[in-house]
């Protein structure tokens, strides 16, 4: 255990020390700043000759932040794919991981590790930058996004699973063609997502059938969608008023489908970097 934490402890500052994370951190800086002052001028003129609060406002609120934390949900995937994807395959075409694989420590501490130290930057980033939009909603208008926590910790766990995914194909494929296939995986598991939300609310159960069938084989929106429907007042999912509201959300067993999938990557990527020749 104490192997995989300096691994991760120095797969962290790798990171800190790389210009894709800096770069995505000064990116999502200047977009929750583009959103405040964006926000400001909106809420200024909505309210303007407004007599008080009330629930159309609130709805106007809570589609404002659901759509900025959903640019960051995005950030978040884009980051976790390219800080990943050349992380064992980049490192195996270098060579450079024969002079700790030789050394004794297992690989799957190795790869443990770095999955480990990558996560804790992920979220770490999705949650400040979450939390700066949220804020920011709050200190202008004061609303309060409900279930910020859990919700956040969702979009977090989204961003985990193409982070598992990544690591699994550098075990064995090169870093470009992992990442053309991580990205191709999350844009069928966002194509599926958008379809099932027609088809429901369209009451037609192919497309339906369709969006689960690609939640289940990379389930990356669903998490996003669950975190949508639970960050959201219940009259604006049953209304579907937003395209952010969710008439039929992900269940639990999904969660829980998640999690499992999310793990049997990491372990499928530890089997396949043991038993690969270096």
């Amino acid at each position: 255990m104490r192997d995989i934490l300096t691994f991760a402890e120095l797969t962290f500052r790798e990171a800190r020390r790389s210009k894709i994370l800096w770069t995505a951190l000064g990116l999502g800086l200047a977009f929750i700043a583009l959103y405040s002052v964006g926000f400001y001028f909106v809420y200024r003129d909505i309210t303007r000759g407004s007599r008080g609060r009330d629930i159309t406002l609130d709805a106007g609120f809570n589609f404002f932040v659901m759509a900025g934390l959903y640019v960051i949900s995005f950030l978040g995937v884009m980051l976790a794919v390219l800080t990943s994807v050349g992380t064992i395959s980049g490192e195996i075409t270098s060579h450079t991981i024969q002079a700790l694989a030789t050394k004794p420590l297992r690989r799957v501490t190795i790869l443990l590790g770095k999955w480990l130290g990558l996560a804790l930057m992920l979220t770490s980033y999705i949650i400040l930058l979450s939390s700066g939009i949220i804020f920011a909603t709050w200190a202008i208008s004061g609303y309060l996004l409900p279930n910020a926590l859990p919700g956040v910790l969702l979009i977090a766990f989204q961003a985990l699973i193409m982070l598992s995914l990544s690591m699994l194909g550098g075990t064995r494929l090169s870093t470009v063609a992992n990442g053309v296939l991580v990205f191709m995986l999350y844009g069928l598991a966002f194509v599926g997502g958008w379809i099932e939300q027609f088809g429901s609310l369209a009451h037609n159960e192919t497309a339906v059938d369709i969006g689960i069938i690609s939640s289940l084989l990379v389930p990356s929106e669903a998490m996003w969608k669950m975190a949508a429907n639970i960050m959201q007042p219940p009259a604006m999912n049953i209304l579907g008023i937003s395209p952010f509201s969710m008439s039929v959300a992900p269940s639990m067993a999904m969660l829980a489908y998640a999690f499992v999938y999310a793990a049997a990557s990491v372990g499928l990527a530890s089997y396949s970097f043991c038993h690969r020749d270096l």
